[in-house]
């Protein structure tokens, strides 16, 4: 059988691929009062009774047999030239009356389905395969992951994506891709062509670490400027913006920025994050002849004495 889809005529039917007319007649009585939608109530009768009738429409008709064992659901194969034939088997594009499925053999009355999609067997098992391969498509998902930068501000990234196509075959998309400013970890951004959701990570980063839409980070400040005070340059994904050390700060204190986190995405309610940064006294590892003058001047003028 062709590898456009996933059905088997002869399984629908129940019956081996040598089976004889009478034998695809027998077992299509026996399934189609089994499934008939006026005695079956069950959710997917209908959809089976379907199938059902367009198997056996194609699997009694000699030629359209002979064309699905030979092709599947495929065209023709390819032609010496290297092209596919365009044209199919001349039963292939012959429209169906509700007599042709067989209906009479089963002896109901009234057909009460839709029969419009059964106009043309070959092409309703086709459409249903397409359905199905566009439902998975829906479903799929890929990881990219950016940076923190990429997500601070926002950015258009070209991906090149392996997916398959309609005939299960794998073929390669480029794609530009939006990251709008503000976007998180976790977030899903939903392609349209081709139909793939893109789940975001954040790589980690050597100097913020994320917490939702807040941003933390370690800020090294002097002791004069912990014990001073001073206006220091502090870095944010999106640059660096002064931040005020007040005086007697002491090491491991935490220092909020109010939104200088991540901010909210364009257009959507909220407030953005925070950016809070922890100090870290650091000291000079080696002086200068005047820098220990004055460090021993300031230990022998402090009463300071940290240790109680």
């Amino acid at each position: 059988m062709g590898e456009d889809s996933q059905e088997d005529l002869y399984v629908i039917l129940g019956v081996p691929r040598t089976a004889t007319p009478a034998e695809i007649q027998a077992a299509y009585k026996k399934k189609a009062r089994e499934l008939h939608p006026d005695v079956n109530k069950s959710p997917d009768a209908e959809d089976k009774f379907k199938s059902l009738a367009a198997a056996y429409a194609i699997l009694k008709d000699p030629e359209q047999r002979e064309r699905y064992d030979r092709y599947g659901f495929n065209l023709r194969p390819s032609s010496p030239s290297g092209g596919r034939a365009d044209r199919r088997s001349k039963s292939a594009g012959r429209k169906y009356r509700p007599a042709d499925f067989g209906f009479q053999d089963v002896k109901f009355e009234d057909i009460n389905i839709d029969l419009d999609d059964l106009s043309n067997p070959f092409d309703f098992f086709l459409r249903r395969e397409q359905r199905r391969r566009k439902s998975n498509r829906k479903e799929r998902e890929v990881q990219l992951t950016i940076t923190l930068e990429n997500a601070y501000r926002g950015t258009t990234l070209n991906m090149l994506l392996d997916l398959p196509n309609d005939v299960g075959q794998v073929e390669t998309r480029r794609i530009k891709l939006r990251i709008p400013s503000g976007a998180k970890e976790g977030d899903r951004l939903k392609l349209k062509d081709p139909e793939v959701t893109v789940v975001l990570k954040i790589e980690p980063h050597p100097k913020f670490e994320l917490d939702g839409r807040d941003i933390r980070s370690t800020l090294e400040i002097t002791p004069w400027e912990a014990a001073l005070g001073a206006s220091v340059e502090a870095a944010t994904p999106g640059g660096s913006v002064r931040l005020k050390v007040p005086p007697g700060t002491a090491s491991g204190q935490k220092l909020r920025l109010k939104g200088q986190g991540l901010p909210q995405k364009p257009g959507r309610d909220g407030e953005p994050g925070d950016l809070y940064v922890t100090t870290r006294i650091v000291v000079p590892k080696a002086l200068t002849d005047r820098e220990r003058e004055l460090f021993e001047a300031l230990r022998n003028e402090s009463n300071f004495y940290p240790r109680g």
